[in-house]
């Protein structure tokens, strides 16, 4: 059973309040699907476990990028009923406003009550396709700036992927597709079917998270009048553990900062075991970036000794170096 929760006609903050209430029961919404999978460069899930709490703020600040994609979004859905997989045949249809493909706006907040901690904001709901005919499928759309361009080279990009998944999961669909505007010339579409695997994954890491959160808030709300230091101090037990990401270094590194006394405590075996492999890496990286810089040197010597900005390799790698130096194998 799906339940919708009307976002037609609501204003950018009214929009954003609805989605912090969801937030706030730590549930998780397909953007933030990759960051419990580690996939999510710029966030990690100790900032989405803050934030759930209320202890840290919600960024909700529209930029000039992100009003610029929001507002585009009903052109290049508009594109996508035209599009027939090329730029010709797209041209031609548009022309003769020929529409191949079809589709819903989704004015709705979808929760899946097989899955009550997931929520999703799809764009549209595909009614109608020359390939699937009128089985119902999920349309995103995505625009690309030039600089996050390459992310694309591969398909889609693994966090977006994540997302779709996500979207696959609480609406019960198959199959989507994402419709792109890549630096607002270059139209791309791409069909994406269901990925069980990935979809368990999902699952299974926000059911995790949402029990830390609510038991989180569950802790808080027995003692209401502490201080903010002693509630973060109280919800640490309930934290998500450490991630690889560079976000969850800031955002501990910041939280630490707060701290007014020097503390010290003994180190648990295992911690004492990630000092040591810690140490050990170090040395390790050292190394592979002395051993990484010789391997560029002698590329650049054997480019420069030929007068070569461009070398093409025997497996059809290329090596680029103008300004930049760039090795694709």
């Amino acid at each position: 059973m799906i339940k919708k929760y009307k976002t037609a006609g609501l204003s950018e903050s009214e929009w954003q309040a609805l989605r912090l209430q969801f937030v706030r029961e730590g549930m998780v919404g397909g953007s933030d699907a990759s960051t419990l999978l580690g996939l999510n460069q710029y966030k990690s899930e100790i900032n989405m476990f803050y934030q759930a709490t209320g202890l840290v703020d919600t960024p909700n600040k529209m930029n000039g990028a992100m009003l610029h994609g929001k507002q585009l979004e009903d052109y290049v859905a508009k594109c996508w009923q035209y599009w027939d997989g090329t730029e010709e045949g797209w041209v031609a249809n548009t022309l003769a406003d020929r529409k191949i493909k079809r589709y819903r706006r989704v004015k709705n907040i979808l929760i899946n009550t097989k899955y009550p901690y997931l929520f999703a904001n799809v764009d549209g709901k595909i009614i109608e396709h020359p390939d699937k005919g009128k089985e119902p499928g999920i349309l995103e759309i995505k625009t690309i700036s030039g600089y996050s361009a390459d992310m694309w080279e591969g398909g889609i990009p693994p966090s977006y992927y994540v997302q779709l998944q996500h979207y696959l999961l609480v609406t019960g669909y198959t199959w989507g597709e994402i419709m792109y505007l890549k630096d607002g010339r270059e139209l791309g579409c791409i069909t994406f079917e269901e990925d069980k695997e990935f979809q368990e994954r999902i699952a299974t890491r926000a059911a995790s998270y949402n029990a830390r959160v609510l038991q989180a808030m569950s802790e808080l709300g027995r003692y209401p009048d502490m201080t903010q230091d002693e509630k973060m101090q109280l919800v640490t037990q309930y934290e998500p553990d450490a991630d690889q990401t560079k976000a969850f270094d800031a955002f501990i590194s910041e939280k630490h900062k707060k701290r007014q006394e020097d503390v010290s405590v003994f180190a648990t075996d295992d911690v004492h075991q990630y000092a040591k492999s810690y140490v050990s890496l170090q040395e390790a990286i050292k190394q592979l970036e002395s051993d990484k810089q010789l391997e560029q040197n002698r590329i650049k010597q054997y480019m420069e000794q030929n007068g070569a900005t461009i070398m093409v390799m025997p497996d059809n790698g290329k090596v680029t170096w103008r300004t930049k130096f760039t090795v694709k194998l």
